[in-house]
């Protein structure tokens, strides 16, 4: 398009009469696109019952509707004004652009919302009860539905996409050869999500992790420790870990191992195991008589006795002070019998 076939058609058609036609058709497009379409839109929502999801996407083609009307309007405008044929195209080009990128911009908006309407759908919904499934297939079709719209703009303005496919597949090989760690990462994500081990809420422990699942994204599950700091760890060491999901065990136990003095004497041992179990059974800390007081062996430690069981709803409430009052109640017994306690070994919760 030559820059002086442009001026000399502005200067031949452009008056008085041509400016007002062109000033009415675009105040006329834009009374149409702008008030026009959500009338018709509130109209047909108030006057048939569709489903939620109808009127949802009906509330989101507004904008890409309005876009069609200023598109078709503009090149309709142009055409009757004599334009130049190179202008017109390039006018077309443009507009059919914007139109692709309204189309996109209503449905980055519309797939969330749709994602989480089909999730009420049904009992027995993968959707339903998995936040993570859902935000992971929500991105995905984003990131494809504006892959699509980027390849519709090229194809427009005439861009050979097949050379930009076939240079993004080699850089492709070259990213993945250098973020092999990423790569595997992502896997590990996809390897999670997939078998719905764990999910946001859950906690979870590993040999090299243990705390609250906050969020996962493509990269890393975010876990929040017991003393309150943010744990970031990669998916690919989580899908190569064996994981307890705690949050899914019927009741939730603790087990604390204590050591006692080699020369604590069998009458002593028996009392002990005795009281213990019947302070435990009084603490209300443990579901019903499933307390357990256990001598497991001797070793040069000394006499290990181990203590724990699954926890009732007082004990699930705050397990750090269940710890606390089961501690303190093996003192208490031990110095009641007179036993020494001669290494206390580091506790677990399983």
């Amino acid at each position: 398009m030559k820059t002086k076939d442009l001026i000399l058609w502005l200067e031949n058609t452009f008056n008085w009469q041509t400016v007002g036609i062109t000033v009415a058709v675009l105040v006329g497009l834009w009374i149409i696109a702008h008030f026009g379409v959500k009338l018709v839109i509130h109209l047909l929502l108030k006057v048939q019952h569709f489903s939620e999801n109808v009127k949802l996407i009906l509330t989101n083609l507004v904008k890409p509707i309005g876009m069609a009307i200023y598109t078709w309007g503009g090149i309709e405008l142009l055409s009757y004004l004599g334009a130049p044929q190179p202008f017109i195209i390039f006018a077309a080009e443009l507009l059919v652009s914007a139109l692709a990128i309204s189309v996109g911009l209503a449905l980055y908006h519309l797939i969330p919302a749709l994602m989480m309407s089909v999730s009420k759908v049904g009992k027995d919904n993968i959707f339903k009860n998995n936040a993570i499934i859902r935000s992971f297939l929500t991105t995905i079709l984003q990131v494809v539905m504006w892959a699509c719209v980027l390849i519709v703009i090229l194809a427009v303005w005439h861009i050979n996409v097949n050379g930009i496919l076939a240079g993004a597949g080699l850089t492709g090989v070259a990213i993945s050869m250098a973020a092999q760690d990423q790569i595997r990462n992502f896997l590990g994500g996809v390897v999670i999500i997939g078998e719905r081990s764990f999910g946001i809420g859950d906690k979870v422990e590993s040999p090299s992790i243990q705390g609250t699942v906050e969020d996962i994204t493509f990269r890393s599950t975010k876990l929040r420790t017991a003393t309150g700091t943010l744990q970031v760890v990669p998916n690919s060491t989580l899908a190569n870990e064996p994981i307890t999901n705690v949050s899914q065990l019927n009741h939730p136990q603790i087990q604390l191992d204590y050591y006692l003095d080699v020369k604590t004497t069998k009458n002593q041992i028996e009392q002990l195991r005795q009281r213990l179990n019947q302070a435990l059974k009084e603490s209300g800390l443990f579901v019903d008589d499933q307390q357990q007081v256990n001598f497991l062996d001797i070793s040069q430690k000394g006499c290990h006795l181990q203590v724990g069981g699954p926890l009732s709803k007082q004990g699930q409430s705050d397990q750090n002070q269940t710890k606390l009052t089961v501690n303190l109640l093996v003192l208490d017994q031990t110095a009641a019998l007179d036993v020494d306690l001669v290494q206390t070994a580091s506790m677990t919760e399983g």
